[in-house]
């Protein structure tokens, strides 16, 4: 009887625990935080788990680097018995890291000033890779599965482009030439993109067309008309004329057109925000108050998106989803005009925000079909309308909103296939190119989550698909990554348009002000930065050798020169040597691995071939950064590494990516990792007369600006001719040259250098 009385008192305890990792996940943004924004995770489990806590660790190390409190608990929602959220907007290390809470683990966590950098050129290329045509323009695809084509997604495409480089134009490159090979023309590539949506929307017979598709036309050729000016000044005068024509037929034929047939689930029920639209720019145009009033008045008919006061919402039922007009026409110098566009985006924000207060991402759309163009849109515009109001009311569901996209759902993958290219991404997208070759184009946001009574509406039963997907679905949320799924894993071309401008304003709206890696890469690893500027990086590599310690400390103090050194294990442990690396440190040096024990990583002929593993060249770079530890260096402090023999390949880069750490080598060219070498290599041997001269011959032939001159901390004792030894004559030769040298941080422009003391403060905070 004792022990029946014990069991059954165990197994109430049990009972009562919280069972941590059991149906538990962390849900985050992949692509990454800015290390000032609000950062938010989702903790979601089907167990009845209680948390107070969580903590905050590196990535590759394990290091605790904060322990937190700031946890908002939800309560149970669907199938989901306990919901957290998580916030860490305190934590402003860059690096990655991973959230800890009891026993469940989120995905890695990257924070960094350049998360948006390069990812608007994912999502052109995609548009671009969905033209129809060769030379000779046929707009894009719409339905990325059966190739159909649309003049009303091309024009909303056609003016998302113009729009968003209109309003940030600092925010795109130039990489390719028009037809998109990888050869600059002088002309962003998003102009080049939308030129070649205005290539066929020009040709559309307007006069057979209805108000829905004339309006847009309208829109984009104003629009063009004045974004275009500097770039086809020709293109741009006969754009405004053509856009006035259209508006003109469309206006005196409004109450003779027809919306083609209201049936059809891909039919626009209101046109009357397209001629509002239309209208608002043509008076930016010539500022003709006919076209204002035409504007307020087509504006009265439909003051706000009508998406979010509806529940199942067919495709394009109310379309596009984010009308720009109110925002422009509250530029207008008519104080009633603003406040009445104000009160009214202020309205469907709290209307949103209500439906976003049902569950625990946060989420303010119902999940209809589509749902991915419509949390682009509220995106859109709950940060169009903070900055046009300094009204912060909505700036949790604004982040909410872009989170889901990459990843903080329920399923915990990000919306746009390869992006970021470390993350969980679609890998069976509904697409042709993919039916057909298994081909995956990254840029792509797919249509995204359908609820399942929005799913019962549609042509299809609710669908069910075996995969690791299932256990997360709900009657709220429905997503599957599988090729036959077209409701909610189709590519979607004007929701990537709409994404396109989400990540356009996040990115020159963040801290950073410089918008592109101007890094050049060898199968992933830095070999050179910018080279726009007359800047050179010098590096050392040691591991066995410190026979140049005192030249080369010294000569670099002597020139006031900061320098990188990437020291083993081995050498680091050695002793004697932690006292040199000490003063290194204390001398303003940066101080990084070269793995534990200065292995090669890949072959000398065949560098494409690792000769490790992930978990094995993870495991030497963490012994690596436990001795650097030992001596005052974290992880975050030494982002920097460099291999040995400098040999690597994209495996090994990328292994390094995802866990925070960037892999830089020489520039080519030089002979300056040469100084190794020794007489008894015979072909193989080269002079310090001989390094030098190639460094100066390459310097007068192309010049050295973004090099990175990589020596030995020490050679051979076969080696008498010790290139370190005319190190102070390398920098003199070179600064008259008028060249600056310059640290890796401020070389490569990827992190922030860290301020040692502030780490300190954070890791005896989180002890507290």
């Amino acid at each position: 009887m004792m022990k029946k009385l014990l069991y059954l008192s165990l197994c109430l305890i049990m009972a009562g625990a919280p069972v941590w990792g059991a149906g538990s996940r962390i849900r985050i943004n992949q692509l990454g935080y800015l290390p000032e924004a609000t950062k938010k995770a989702v903790f979601i489990s089907e167990s009845n788990t209680k948390t107070q806590t969580f903590t905050i660790h590196d990535a590759l190390t394990n290091e605790l680097c904060a322990t937190l409190q700031t946890i908002q608990p939800w309560g149970s929602f669907d199938k989901f018995n306990s919901n957290y959220i998580f916030d860490f907007s305190s934590f402003k290390q860059e690096g990655a890291f991973y959230i800890k809470a009891g026993d469940t683990y989120s995905p890695t966590i990257y924070i960094n000033q350049n998360i948006y950098v390069n990812a608007t050129d994912k999502l052109i290329e995609y548009i671009h890779s969905q033209r129809f045509g060769d030379d000779i323009s046929g707009g894009w695809w719409y339905d990325a599965s059966n190739r159909n084509r649309s003049a009303v997604i091309n024009a909303t495409v056609t003016y998302q482009l113009l729009y968003s480089y209109n309003q940030h134009p600092e925010v795109f490159s130039d990489l390719a030439d028009f037809q998109g090979k990888k050869q600059p023309n002088g002309i962003p590539d998003i102009i080049d993109e939308a030129k070649w949506g205005l290539d066929w929307l020009s040709k559309v017979n307007y006069k057979s067309e209805d108000p829905v598709v004339n309006g847009k036309l309208v829109a984009t050729f104003a629009l063009a008309s004045d974004v275009l000016k500097n770039f086809f000044p020709a293109l741009s005068a006969d754009l405004a004329t053509k856009a006035t024509e259209i508006y003109h037929f469309a206006r005196q034929n409004i109450h003779t057109a027809s919306l083609n047939n209201l049936e059809d689930i891909l039919t626009e029920e209101n046109w009357k925000d397209d001629m509002q639209l239309a209208a608002t720019h043509l008076y930016f145009i010539n500022y003709n108050s006919e076209y204002l009033q035409d504007a307020l008045d087509f504006g009265a008919a439909e003051p706000v998106p009508q998406w979010i006061f509806s529940n199942c919402d067919k495709p394009l039922q109310f379309y596009p989803y984010l009308n720009w007009s109110p925002f422009l026409l509250m530029q207008v110098e008519n104080p009633l005009i603003k406040k009445n566009y104000q009160h009214n985006m202020h309205i469907a924000l709290l209307r949103a925000r209500l439906t976003a207060q049902e569950n625990p991402f946060n989420i303010g759309v119902s999940l209809s079909e589509n749902s991915n163009n419509k949390i682009t849109a509220l995106h859109n515009l709950c940060f169009t309308y903070r900055k046009q109001t300094g009204d912060t009311t909505f700036v949790n569901m604004e982040d909410a909103l872009f989170n889901w996209i990459f990843g903080c759902n329920p399923w915990g993958i990000s919306m746009v296939t390869g992006l970021p290219e470390n993350g969980l991404t679609p890998q069976h997208p509904h697409s042709k190119i993919y039916i057909e070759s298994d081909k995956i184009i990254s840029g792509a946001l797919v249509n995204g989550a359908i609820s399942n009574l929005c799913l019962k509406n549609t042509e299809t039963e609710r669908q069910t698909y075996d995969g690791a997907f299932e256990r997360y679905q709900t009657e709220w949320a429905i997503y599957h990554d599988h090729v036959n799924d077209f409701i909610t894993n189709q590519p979607n071309i004007d929701a990537t348009a709409s994404l396109l401008h989400l990540l356009t304003v996040r990115q020159a709206n963040g801290e950073k002000k410089e918008f592109f890696d101007k890094n050049q890469y060898d199968r992933g690893g830095i070999n050179r930065f910018n080279p726009d500027k007359k800047q050179i990086a010098i590096i050392f590599t040691g591991h066995q050798y410190t026979d140049g310690y005192k030249k080369i400390r010294s000569t670099l103090n002597r020139h006031k020169v900061k320098a990188s050194f990437f020291f083993s294990g081995d050498f680091l442990r050695k002793a004697g040597n932690a006292k040199k690396v000490k003063k290194l440190i204390k001398d303003g040096h940066y101080i990084g691995p070269a793995t534990n024990h200065y292995e090669q990583l890949a072959d000398w002929n065949g560098i494409s071939a690792s000769n490790m593993r992930k978990t094995s060249f993870l495991n030497d770079l963490k012994e690596n950064y436990a001795v650097l530890k030992k001596l005052g260096v974290n992880k975050q402090q030494a982002p920097f590494f460099n291999p040995p023999f400098e040999l690597y390949n994209d495996s090994i880069s990328k292994w390094c990516k995802d866990v925070g750490i960037y892999l830089v080598r020489s520039t080519p060219g030089t002979y300056s990792n040469l100084d190794y070498t020794f007489p008894e290599m015979r072909e193989n041997y080269y002079s310090t007369k001989e390094i030098m001269d190639k460094i100066m011959q390459v310097e007068r032939s192309n010049g050295l600006n973004g090099y990175i001159l990589q020596f030995h901390f020490g050679t051979n004792p076969g080696r008498k001719d010790k290139l370190y030894n005319s190190l102070s004559t390398i920098i003199g030769g070179l600064r008259n040259a008028g060249y600056q040298f310059t640290d890796l941080y401020s070389a490569t422009n990827l992190i922030s250098e860290p301020k040692p003391e502030q780490h300190v403060q954070k890791k005896n905070k989180s002890k507290k």
